[in-house]
């Protein structure tokens, strides 16, 4: 590590800061340069220490320089504008069939939210009960990878693609194609899509899979990640959207209409977790 260099930013500065594809009111903890890769970013050169506002201190993580955004107008600009752009990909039907009560003042509350330092922590959220078979399973992924240091092999099959594809059939002929949320339920899963498709290098995976994950997007740079990765880092999707939806503007009512059918996924996946689940991973090559 060395601190021979100009930080574009100073410790206790209030700060934006990309989470995902989400952008964050955050301040610098701490900076420094490292002339080797860093051990969670994986890069070289300045990361800062930052702590995001409103979250716990467990979320306090070490970022590279071109997460964080100066705070001004133009940045607040930027948050605002992809968090109009996340609600309009994901849940507009959710927001045209559900008569929701507390719509306006969640923009309000979007519009104060420098100003109520705990803005996030009183906005409503969405908890999901993972049935048993899945925590196991999640619980057996972290130790394949961080204990065992294995690897899910890339790409998958059947992939997410695959996965949400076969859960729309499914739900048309369990519901004998009368399902009366059809577009809801389609937004929803356009939603799961995106936020995977977007998440999957910055939330999902674990220190010791970002090298496989650089080298099959290097190689299969045509593809989406959701027709690369399967049914173990999607789990790894359910455990990460409580944090996701709390950016938006959704009232508990919209909220839960979103929790039911993911929740029906969820159960889906349980219930198919033989078909889509891997039984071994892959060494980590050496």
């Amino acid at each position: 590590m060395t601190q021979n260099r100009e930080y574009l930013f100073k410790e206790g500065e209030r700060i934006l800061c990309y989470h995902g594809p989400m952008i964050y009111e955050a301040k610098v903890l701490q900076f420094d340069t490292f002339d080797t890769k860093h051990p969670k970013s994986g890069l070289t050169g300045p990361h800062y220490l930052i702590h995001y506002k409103g979250w716990k201190n467990t979320w306090d993580e070490w970022v590279e320089e071109p997460r964080v955004l100066k705070f001004n107008e133009a940045n607040l600009n930027k948050q605002k504008m992809i968090e109009e752009t996340m609600n309009k990909k994901n849940k507009p039907s959710v927001k045209k069939t559900v008569q929701d009560p507390n719509i306006d003042k969640g923009k309000k509350r979007r519009r104060d939210r420098s100003i109520d330092k705990d803005d996030l922590v009183k906005r409503p959220k969405i908890i999901f009960n993972m049935p048993e078979p899945l925590r196991a399973l999640l619980v057996q992924d972290w130790e394949n990878i961080n204990k065992s240091h294995m690897n899910v092999p890339l790409p998958r099959k059947p992939h997410v693609g695959d996965i949400i594809e076969n859960y729309r059939r499914w739900r048309k002929e369990n519901n004998g194609n009368q399902d009366s949320l059809d577009g809801i339920a389609e937004e929803v899963l356009k939603g799961v899509l995106f936020y995977f498709n977007k998440c999957i290098g910055t939330r999902l995976l674990y220190q010791l899979e970002r090298p496989q994950y650089r080298e099959v997007r290097h190689k299969l740079d045509h593809y989406e990640n959701s027709q690369i990765f399967g049914a173990e880092h999607l789990l790894r999707l359910f455990v990460a959207f409580p944090q996701l939806v709390s950016s938006t503007n959704l009232g508990q009512e919209t909220l839960n209409v979103l929790k039911d059918h993911l929740t029906d996924l969820i159960n889906y996946l349980n219930e198919h977790r033989k078909e889509y689940f891997l039984e071994e991973y892959v060494k980590l090559q050496s």
